[in-house]
């Protein structure tokens, strides 16, 4: 039996990368900038994962460049994603499942975007209920959220969260990946969470929280 509590110099074992690969794999995803299939990964998963896990449990884990791929908006305009590659989307997965554990009991009952077991009918239905006695709704859209999200505010709300150096130090890194462009140029991201990460939409959730419910922050 693996102990999830099997460690090296960083908290991270075996069944945490084993568990993460089944979640990602669940979602059959595209290839990032490696290139690497699934097909490849499913056919390698022990020899990948083994490479994955001891490089995140020593701290030598370094993420590769995230691969931009435009989505069309129904607004007619388009929408930049950020697509890491299938290793580095576990090992968001990995931290993914350790913060939301520490994140989730924390958050709004009314927050319901990108959140575990919580549906847009939910979230309509606890619309409802907070409109009872009020005659007026606030319609309030962040324009460009994801992309323009401060680096060293969005840490500083990680660290609220997470007191834990390896949770800071694998999303630091997440963060400051760079972008290679549709037509191959590489660009530094100096500001924002790419929209495709795993762990963008916890990371967002993360940032709002800090901003609209923790009184004097």
């Amino acid at each position: 039996m693996i102990d999830y509590y099997e460690v090296k110099s960083q908290p991270i074992t075996r069944l945490m990368v084993w568990n993460a690969y089944k979640k990602v794999r669940a979602n059959r995803g595209s290839s990032g900038v490696d290139d690497m299939s699934w097909d490849y990964l499913d056919r390698n998963a022990k020899y990948e994962l083994y490479k994955l896990r001891n490089r995140m449990s020593s701290g030598s884990y370094f993420p590769k460049s995230v691969k931009e791929v435009s989505i069309k908006k129904n607004d007619g305009g388009e929408r930049k994603l950020g697509i890491p590659t299938l290793l580095d989307r576990i090992g968001q997965e990995v931290v993914k499942t350790h913060l939301e554990k520490i994140a989730e009991p924390l958050f709004h009952a009314s927050s319901f975007g990108y959140r575990p077991k919580r549906s847009c009918h939910q979230a309509v239905s606890q619309s409802c209920n907070n409109c009872f006695g009020h005659d007026f709704v606030i319609d309030l859209v962040i324009k460009g959220f994801f992309d323009n999200i401060d680096h060293e505010l969005m840490l500083k709300a990680v660290r609220y969260f997470s007191k834990e150096k390896w949770v800071s130090l694998y999303i630091t890194r997440w963060l400051k990946a760079g972008i290679v462009q549709e037509e191959g140029t590489y660009i530094d991201r100096i500001t924002g969470t790419p929209q495709g990460g795993v762990i963008s939409p916890l990371l967002a959730n993360m940032f709002l929280h800090i901003c609209f419910e923790v009184d004097g922050y």
